[in-house]
């Protein structure tokens, strides 16, 4: 991911958002699962908004090493929040799919 302020804000927005999307694109099929998607969604713009706060809260100047590393530090833990939260997501997509194929077949 690029060091750009910028560019950073506009990945950790990204990384995020797509947690959001496939957690109401899960939820459109299976609404029983809401609670728990809900809280994924909540967990993910709370992630967002503090990696967004975390990109200005430093003393460092532009252009330093220190600065790449701060920001290098934020892509990290964004993504490996992300994929945490997929993680989550994933589980409740098995779950649904075991328990659709569960059920007995509709007689029409």
């Amino acid at each position: 991911m690029s060091t750009n302020r910028n560019d950073l804000h506009q990945a950790v927005h990204t990384i995020m958002n797509d947690v959001v999307e496939q957690c109401f694109t899960h939820l459109i099929h299976y609404p029983q699962d809401s609670d728990e998607l809900n809280r994924i969604i909540r967990d993910a713009s709370e992630e967002t908004n503090y990696q967004i706060l975390k990109i200005d809260a430093h003393n460092y100047k532009q252009g330093s090493t220190d600065l790449d590393n701060h920001y290098r530090t934020i892509s990290h833990d964004t993504q490996r929040k992300s994929l945490q939260l997929l993680s989550r997501l994933q589980q409740i997509q098995r779950a649904a799919k075991v328990n659709v194929s569960d059920r007995p077949p509709l007689d029409f």
